[in-house]
């Protein structure tokens, strides 16, 4: 937890008047930084100032402030102004009887889309890493000024940010309605490619940072409208005015966050498809299905939220039991959505399916934490993951989008489906946060038509086994077990790519990696006196049979190890999804579920 938690509150009074006032430059882009002067009027008590710990979406306290670089104070007739730490992310700024300008740099070099990432390429930033907060004036208006003097002439702003003025390429005056609002509006500012469309009446833009030249942006934009359209029509229109993706590409990041009115994404640049491309691969499904995600959570999560995120305690972990809802829901209705939107056939959707079941069930964390301590715990175990992660803990989106997938098609079973749960959560808690507690299981409840405590119980209260199996059998779908690789068990995972040894990346519990004594970043560097790399590794594991004591010299920390692993049979803690026949009302189950959706897109 940030130390900040204990920070007792002094705003100055009256502060709740002021308008804090941002300008940002780039003289220093070609060193990754960007340059922040935050003026203020004059105050007889002073102000309190502090960076964000987190950024909402992302359940990780970052500490952000580590960035900041050379602050200083001075005011109108050029005198210091003493700024005093408070804690780490935490400042006092003396009184003055003039204005005060407040300078800092952010040294921005985490290519991710919860930080800010500056070079010769483009300048991307979210608030939380860039604008203080001046406590007490959260509510007030907060004016920027982004400052293009210095950049390529080339390079443009895409941000929803709302603009004052602003000239052709996009620099100059903006407003925020207050703090938290300023800091739900990431900036690009780069030679990008944009793209726009409507749907559901609303403009949207999708810009492209480093994108292949022979990328075909005309069909990815088609291609998303569908998505957004179909999910504007489930919702019964969009909570905001415009819309905007911003996907910055590379070799091979992926991920998303979520924001208000817009998202930011990084993705392969080689899976987005080319003009000469047909057809939907996996790779570009995955892009999709992205992007359903993160639009989904523009109700899921950005409006419908939380009470423990009401106010955005930004200083200190915010928790709550509910990411299975917010997060576990929103993983099962995006590839969901790619399959209602008519993108994706009915083979490449139960694909997707069996992918996000067998990486719920692939160790033995599901047995050992329910649903909701995988929420409540996030902080510290979902997004700080260890070598025995996969032993220790279950995730929230994957189990959590089981629990949505079969509440889904239990609700279907009885006329009604997740999707009206969601519209009743919307126009209930669109506006009015999420309490703690019970309301999200009375209102499946009451879409269902009876009782649910029991499952409610076994599925986010205890670590017992979901019987998905019997569930999609009823719509048609048999889940085949299989292992998760051919031949014997070595109850290990080593790093393919690498060309040296086989260098260990996930001992599975009580299986015979673990027996052997094996741990994470072992180096296996021969079998039997032969050598042996991740190359090659499950060739020369399929060579064996179950019962085979296998010699291994290992290298760890630099000393060499030998040890002895017995083969086992084969583990079938995977599983395979396939159609299967059935009567008709199996078939007409199988159809409601996944039938495209008519859009006007």
């Amino acid at each position: 937890m940030s130390q900040s938690a204990a920070v007792t509150e002094t705003a100055p009074q009256n502060v709740s008047r002021v308008e804090p006032f941002y300008r940002i430059e780039f003289a220093g882009y070609h060193s990754r930084y960007l340059d922040v002067t935050l003026r203020l009027p004059a105050s007889d008590e002073g102000y309190r100032l502090s960076l964000p710990a987190w950024i909402p979406g992302s359940y990780l306290v970052r500490d952000f402030a580590r960035h900041l670089v050379g602050k200083h104070a001075e005011d109108a007739r050029g005198r210091r102004v003493a700024i005093t730490p408070v804690d780490q992310q935490t400042w006092d700024l003396a009184a003055s009887d003039e204005p005060v300008a407040v300078h800092y740099r952010v040294y921005c070099a985490d290519f991710s889309v919860r930080s800010a990432h500056v070079d010769s390429s483009h300048v991307f930033f979210n608030g939380t890493s860039v604008f203080l907060r001046v406590h007490g004036a959260e509510q007030a208006r907060h004016e920027v000024v982004i400052d293009g003097q210095g950049l390529p002439e080339e390079w443009r702003v895409a941000t929803t940010l709302p603009a004052i003025a602003v000239d052709e390429r996009g620099f100059g005056d903006f407003a925020a309605a207050g703090y938290e609002a300023l800091i739900d509006h990431p900036v690009e500012i780069a030679d990008f490619v944009e793209r726009q469309f409507t749907a559901g009446g609303v403009l949207h833009r999708m810009v492209f940072t480093n994108a292949l030249p022979e990328t075909d942006f005309d069909r990815i934009a088609a291609d998303v409208a569908r998505i957004c359209e179909t999910e504007i029509e489930l919702f019964d229109g969009a909570p905001f005015d415009e819309y905007l993706f911003l996907v910055a590409l590379d070799e091979s990041g992926f991920g998303g966050l979520e924001h208000r009115d817009s998202t930011a994404l990084i993705f392969p640049r080689a899976y987005l498809p080319s003009v000469t491309a047909g057809g939907v691969s996996k790779e570009y499904q995955r892009f999709l299905s992205l992007c359903a995600h993160e639009y989904f959570h523009n109700w899921n999560v950005k409006r419908i939220r939380p009470a423990a995120f009401a106010g955005l305690p930004l200083d200190r972990p915010a928790h709550t039991r509910l990411l299975w809802v917010f997060e576990g829901f929103t993983s099962y209705f995006d590839d969901w959505l790619v399959r209602h939107a008519g993108l994706i056939d009915e083979t490449q959707y139960l694909a997707a399916l069996e992918e996000t079941i067998n990486r719920a069930m692939r160790g033995k964390g599901w047995s050992r934490q329910t649903l909701e301590e995988s929420s409540f715990y996030a902080w510290t175990r979902f997004y700080q993951q260890d070598a025995n992660a996969v032993n220790a803990i279950v995730s929230y989106y994957t189990r959590g989008a089981i629990v949505a997938l079969m509440l889904d098609l239990m609700l279907r079973e009885r006329g009604a489906t997740l999707m009206d749960v969601m519209r009743r959560l919307w126009e209930h808690h669109g506006e009015e946060p999420l309490v703690e507690g019970e309301r999200v299981e009375a209102l499946i409840e009451e879409a269902m038509g009876e009782p649910m405590g029991a499952f409610f119980d076994r599925a986010l209260r205890s670590t017992e086994r979901l019987d998905v199996a019997g569930m999609l059998a009823r719509f048609g779908v048999a889940m085949v077990p299989r292992a998760e690789q051919g031949g014997p068990d070595a109850g290990i995972r080593v790093d393919e790519r690498d060309p040296q040894a086989a260098r260990v990346v996930l001992v599975f519990e009580d299986r015979p990696g673990a027996a052997a004594g094996l741990a994470v970043d072992d180096r296996i560097i021969a079998i039997d006196g032969f050598a042996v790399n991740g190359g090659n590794w499950a060739e020369r594991i399929a060579r064996h049979r179950a019962g085979d004591r296998l010699a291994l010299h290992v290298f760890r920390q630099g000393r060499l190890l030998e040890m002895t692993l017995t083969l086992a049979s084969e583990c079938l803690n995977q599983h395979r999804l396939e159609r299967a026949a059935g009567d008709i009302k199996t078939e007409a189950r199988f159809a409601d579920w996944l039938a495209p959706f008519s859009t006007t897109a």
